[in-house]
């Protein structure tokens, strides 16, 4: 069976793109999947917009503990949105829209992400609680030709507005061989269909 597929549904995702131009701070101000120099996301930027309430994740903590606490955070809870929606006002309509298409039941992580120029997301899975839950849509919002997403032995190299579904349980990974930034919203939905893939 597929590990990915590109959707039938197209977004405009050019006010959610100007708005993200004008809002340089949000990046990177919670690292939870950049800041650790194995991570796979070592070379990314992100955005949380909605996730576990982020007052959830200690703000002081010992080296030691960081391992345990990822877990914790990453596991059961409900997600909230972040106070980067406020900022980001074009996120909502363009995930509810997705929420309809695909009859989601369940609105979990909402994560928009950058990988720069020349960088890439290195090969992994996902796993615990929240990647098992919920299924992952990525809608693309800025992309070049020579950018890729991969699953295993397949690709695709996304237009913007364009929206893929993908099973993150396998192997995956994007290269952005390019002079542009690449830009995604990670969407995960829990719908009717959970335990059938899309």
């Amino acid at each position: 069976m597929s590990g990915l597929q590109l959707l039938p549904c197209r977004f405009n995702v050019d006010e959610l793109v100007k708005q993200l131009a004008a809002a340089e701070q949000l990046w990177n101000d919670f690292d939870l999947r950049t800041n650790h120099p194995q991570s796979p996301h070592r070379e990314l930027d992100d955005i949380f917009v909605r996730y576990n309430a982020r007052e959830n994740f200690p703000q002081h903590i010992h080296p030691d503990e960081v391992h345990a606490a990822r877990t914790t955070f990453n596991g059961p809870h409900d997600a909230v949105w972040w106070s980067a929606a406020q900022e980001l006002p074009a996120v909502k309509p363009i995930v509810f829209e997705l929420m309809r298409n695909v009859e989601g039941e369940r609105l979990g992580m909402v994560l928009i992400t950058r990988i720069p120029a020349g960088q890439t997301c290195y090969s992994h899975t996902d796993n615990g609680w929240h990647a098992g839950h919920y299924d992952k849509f990525a809608v693309q919002l800025a992309s070049a030709p020579g950018q890729s997403f991969h699953v295993e032995e397949e690709s695709l190299e996304a237009l913007p507005g364009e929206c893929y579904w993908f099973d993150n349980s396998r192997p995956h990974h994007v290269l952005n061989l390019t002079a542009h930034a690449r830009i995604t919203m990670i969407v995960c939905i829990r719908n009717r269909f959970t335990g059938v893939r899309v």
